[in-house]
């Protein structure tokens, strides 16, 4: 049953994590049609795309090893004792 849960949680926080990561990608590949520096909106400023896409990918796979570590972690009541 925890099992369940632990999946029920794991699986939504590793969507959004692939999710975040997918957007640290566009942000870093985008390019403006002007040549010069590209930057993104966020939170009602402008900052470069190239920063915002670095942060987001490592935000992204710090979220995704989480969720990995958090679905695949064993209650401490099953763990065998050495």
């Amino acid at each position: 049953m925890t099992r369940f849960f632990r999946l029920l949680i794991g699986l939504p926080v590793l969507a959004s994590g692939i999710l975040i990561g997918l957007y640290g990608l566009l942000a870093l590949l985008y390019r403006d049609e002007g040549g010069g520096s590209t930057y993104v909106t966020l939170f009602g400023h402008q900052m470069n795309a190239r920063f915002v896409g670095a942060t987001a990918l490592l935000v992204a796979l710090a979220v995704i090893f989480v969720s990995v570590w958090f679905m695949r972690r064993r209650s401490s009541r099953l763990a065998k004792p050495s």
